[in-house]
């Protein structure tokens, strides 16, 4: 009983902490707020660059990124940020995912990470944060071969 406690203690005081990278400010600042009431603890930046300067700062558990963004894209920023931590986590943004298919499908064996198509509701966001609270580990695929691809919607 007194474990269930303190574990909750640390869940409570200890919130999954998030990093949202996005050039567009609106999108950033309506998700940094979303995120914030859920009771998440969020950073954000405008570019790349900044989001990666932000990691190395603060260290989120999870980054919510653009794909095509000035300084640094979100396929970059995240190879800088795996040399400071190879289990961080990605769910990466895009209003046209096919065009980097590829590398999303990579990124998806290798760590783990997912797409969100642009637009998206607020729930489809929420759904992907829940499901990646508490991984401290990339996600496994047991069988690689017989991967498909698939956009959170």
């Amino acid at each position: 009983m007194v474990q269930h406690l303190l574990l909750l203690c640390c869940i409570v005081l200890n919130p999954q902490a998030i990093l949202v990278v996005d050039d567009d400010e609106s999108l950033v600042s309506l998700m940094g707020e979303l995120l914030q009431r859920e009771g998440y603890q969020v950073w954000t930046a405008r570019d790349g660059l900044q989001g990666y300067s932000s990691y190395y700062q603060h260290q989120a558990e999870t980054i919510v990124t653009d794909i095509n963004m000035p300084e640094l894209d979100g396929f970059e920023m995240m190879r800088y940020i795996r040399a400071i931590d190879p289990r961080a986590r990605a769910i990466y943004m895009s209003g046209a995912p096919e065009q980097y298919r590829r590398t999303l499908v990579s990124e998806a064996q290798n760590f783990g990470a997912t797409v969100l198509r642009k637009p998206f509701k607020e729930i489809e966001l929420l759904k992907l944060i829940q499901a990646f609270a508490g991984q401290n580990t990339k996600l496994e695929f047991p069988n690689h071969k017989g991967f498909v691809w698939k956009e959170a919607v």
